[in-house]
């Protein structure tokens, strides 16, 4: 009996549990190329209906709030994901005040009894109809948006009793929660409300830095590495944890995300270079989770700490949460923000469905499509007919590409076997080079990338080798969800692959990738190190290529010169 979980707002998408197992979760960016894309996910469900014809139960995350005049009003949540992207202008401050006020009316949620009972009614009858349009008809399950971000935490990390911790801008007028795992069970044991959220505070100090809100967070971390040390204390105003209180409190009450930025830079930035603004919110985030999980571990004496949520892809508030000594394991879910919610819906209501839990954690993500040699030949035939590429057919794909990267120090995209599942590339879907050519860091932004000078690129390492290339690696993370400090004495082996700070975003490849395994075990024979410069096949403001045809477009309209694809080696011609 499968479930079948529905994301229908920002960064949509679908995914399938059956009997505690993930059979399928895929984004409907892959397939619109439309990055982060929003609405009803036709062809996520589409896809998965290929492989799961024995589908009895709908999940749906999120039921209130901004979701319930989404689904009604499809446009809304369109132009709110135009607006973060910087697609259309700024609105006038008159105009943010008065979002200001709806945003208030949405988090608030009073009473909390007439959202549901509206959003559930509402939010059935339209997405039973969307559903028709597939021949479903099956019951449909609301879970709240953070219950989805807490399972998609717990579910797949292995652990029968855990700590769950959710943190993101908001969702059903919560930005957190606190809840116990305990043998499929979740008990929530605390919440922080959406008027004193964490991740707006850091998607609105973003949006001052003149970044993106819900995609340039990272962009905030890696810049925060290029300062001195600086603290402004008075971010405590705008939120903060409050250990007597247990709770995330704020002085400066609900603020929508462009109105905090516009307090933010008129009262902090204009005096603080941009480096030394990024550094003392990032130092506050971290200060902030820390007291967080800490009192909780404390309080629960539980010590298996699971985490999802959008805020949780700051790799650098991992790394330090995985350092503590009152954490045993650390599990971060890979597809950690709003597209991970399906996933986590599923897990939900498939446990109450069928009672099964996985008690193995997952060891991949490799969740979409993948496509025969016939079907990559096809492609490769169209477009070789044009005079764009040639191309040969090679037994040994990764012994040859591991070969070429090293006699040439070559650039390669790499696309194999079934698409990964979240923001990251784990070897089906990589764009790959050797990780100590410090070169190769410079070389790829200029052909493919175009980054700025300040973010770095992630690394993947042969599990075997991670003590030896890092530090405090005693635990495997195969999903580049942790930052890691680089080994001082092998600093070089990851030159191209490291930051400024000296760390590291790895991938720790064991037995789960067959192929990527052997490219990688070919380059240490050859050069002595496990490890390759890893960042996704994608041209930069495009979603992960998908299949055949997304992989040669990125080859041809990048400065790119190489692709592996399944076992054709392609070459582009100049």
């Amino acid at each position: 009996m499968t479930t079948l979980g529905i994301h229908d707002m920002h960064d949509a998408g679908a995914a399938t549990v059956a009997d505690g197992v993930i059979k399928g979760a895929i984004n409907e960016e892959r397939f619109t190329k439309k990055k982060n894309d929003v609405g009803f996910p036709i062809h996520s469900i589409r896809y998965l209906l290929e492989t799961s014809e024995d589908v009895q139960n709908i999940a749906v995350p999120w039921y209130g709030g901004s979701a319930l005049f989404a689904r009604m009003y499809p446009k809304l949540e369109a132009n709110r994901r135009m607006l973060w992207r910087k697609e259309v202008k700024k609105p006038s401050n008159l105009s943010l005040n008065f979002r200001n006020m709806i945003f208030n009316v949405m988090q608030n949620q009073r009473p909390k009894s007439l959202w549901k009972r509206a959003g559930v009614g509402i939010g059935t009858r339209i997405i039973s109809k969307r559903l028709s349009n597939f021949g479903i008809n099956k019951k449909i399950h609301f879970v709240d948006h953070h219950l989805a971000h807490a399972s998609s935490a717990y579910y797949p990390s292995g652990f029968k009793e855990a700590l769950i911790i959710t943190l993101d801008g908001a969702g059903d007028g919560l930005s957190g929660t606190v809840s116990i795992g305990d043998n499929g069970t979740i008990k929530r044991i605390n919440q922080f409300n959406a008027g004193s959220s964490l991740g707006i505070f850091y998607g609105a100090a973003t949006i001052a830095l003149d970044m993106r809100y819900s995609e340039d967070e990272g962009k905030l971390m890696s810049l925060a590495a290029y300062s001195y040390p600086t603290e402004i204390k008075e971010l405590n105003d705008v939120v903060h944890y409050d250990e007597h209180k247990r709770q995330l409190v704020s002085k400066k009450g609900p603020k929508f995300e462009y109105l905090l930025a516009e307090y933010l830079k008129n009262h902090f930035l204009w005096n603080h270079e941009r480096e030394a603004f990024a550094y003392a919110v990032q130092r506050h985030v971290e200060s902030q989770v820390l007291k967080i999980i800490k009192q909780y571990i404390h309080e629960t004496n539980i010590h298996n700490v699971a985490v999802a949520g959008g805020f949780f892809s700051n790799v650098i508030v991992n790394m330090l949460v995985n350092q503590l000594p009152e954490v045993d394991n650390l599990f971060v879910f890979p597809q950690m923000g709003d597209g991970g919610l399906a996933l986590g819906a599923a897990f939900y209501v498939d446990f109450l469905t069928n009672g099964r839990i996985n008690h193995k954690q997952i060891d991949n993500v490799y969740y979409g499509p993948e496509y025969s040699p016939e079907e990559i030949e096809h492609v490769l035939k169209k477009y070789s007919s044009e005079n764009k590429i040639t191309y040969e057919e090679r037994v040994d794909i990764a012994g040859f590409t591991a070969e070429k990267m090293v006699d040439k120090n070559d650039i390669f995209l790499w696309f194999q076997g079934r698409m990964e599942y979240g923001p990251r590339a784990l070897g089906n879907r990589s764009v790959i080079a050797l990780a100590n050519k410090i070169e190769n860091r410079k070389a790829i932004n200029l052909i493919i990338k175009k980054r700025p000078y300040y973010q770095p690129f992630a690394s993947t390492i042969l599990e075997e080798d991670k003590n030896e290339l890092l530090e405090n690696a005693a635990k495997t993370n195969r999903f580049m969800t942790v930052a890691y400090n680089v080994n001082k004495d092998n600093a070089g082996s990851l030159a191209a692959a490291s930051h400024i700070d000296g760390t590291t975003r790895p991938q720790m490849l064991g037995n789960e990738n067959k192929l990527y395994r052997e490219l990688l075990l070919t380059l240490k024979k050859k050069t002595g190190i496990g490890a390759v410069l890893n960042t996704s096949l994608n041209k930069h403001g495009f979603p992960i290529a998908i299949n055949p045809e997304n992989a040669i477009w990125t080859l041809l309209n990048t400065g790119a010169k190489n692709l592996s694809i399944g076992s054709f080696f392609v070459e582009k011609k100049l």
